[in-house]
């Protein structure tokens, strides 16, 4: 008896190991994708960062021209939104 249950407690033993792998491989993967994400969220927000500033450089270095472009297309939302 003792001979048959040998393989299977090597087969149990086996499956532990195996599930162990596993976990630790998933758990190694779902940290480097974690990784991945917070450093494209930060390079995303340094894009934002760098495009809000270029923003307000242009519109501080012509102003009446961003008063006559955000009128502009006000008036063109506004005619648009009563059409329908």
């Amino acid at each position: 008896m003792w001979m048959r249950n040998k393989p299977s407690q090597r087969k149990d033993r086996m499956e532990s190991r195996t599930g162990e792998t596993m976990n630790e491989t998933r758990t190694a993967t779902t940290e480097r994708l974690v990784d991945e994400l917070k450093a494209m969220i930060e390079r995303a927000e340094e894009k934002a960062v760098e495009r809000a500033k270029a923003a307000d450089r242009v519109i501080r270095d012509h102003p009446y021209e961003t008063i006559g472009l955000a009128f502009g297309l006000g008036l063109l939302i506004g005619i648009l939104a009563r059409r329908r």
